[in-house]
């Protein structure tokens, strides 16, 4: 049997749940392998940070094509997409706020632990700022969607 004609024959639900899946461990363990650069002088990503940060960012947009029509996963992506987003201006309005006081440190960890996600990735600022919000527009524009084709059916 072909390869073309193994893919065609494959079970692609159970494919979608092991992307689905892939994509909250990849962005779980980035998280993890990389929370202690936001605190650390050398801001150096280790091997396994990096990596899952790449991991993550790769498989997150064909994994956004492929799961679209699967509402918990765009559910699911929205709500940590857009948080990442606000956990961004949380992080601008503790800087701007100049201080280290106590609503610094509420702002700081939350815009730690998203941006950690991809402190493995090359670090422009670019990165770090309109990626979380390409996906968070990716993922709303998904939901959007899906909504659409939800009330079409319903008719």
């Amino acid at each position: 049997m072909s390869l073309r004609l193994k893919l065609l024959a494959a079970d692609w639900e159970k494919w979608e749940n092991r992307l689905m899946i892939a994509e909250g461990v990849f962005f779980a363990a980035a998280v993890v392998c990389n929370a202690g650069l936001f605190f650390s002088v050398r801001k150096t990503p280790s091997f396994f940070g990096a990596a899952f940060s790449w991991l993550y960012v790769v498989f997150w947009f064909p994994g956004a094509v492929l799961l679209r029509n699967r509402a918990r996963w765009v559910r699911a992506v929205g709500i940590v997409r857009w948080t990442a987003v606000g956990a961004i201006l949380l992080g601008i309005a503790a800087g701007a706020s100049g201080g280290m006081g106590w609503f610094s440190a509420l702002c700081v960890m939350p815009y730690a632990l998203f941006t950690s996600a991809y402190s493995g990735l090359s670090q422009p600022a670019w990165v770090s700022y309109l990626l979380p919000l390409a996906q968070a527009v990716t993922a709303s524009l998904l939901s959007r969607r899906l909504r659409r084709k939800g009330a079409g059916r319903g008719r």
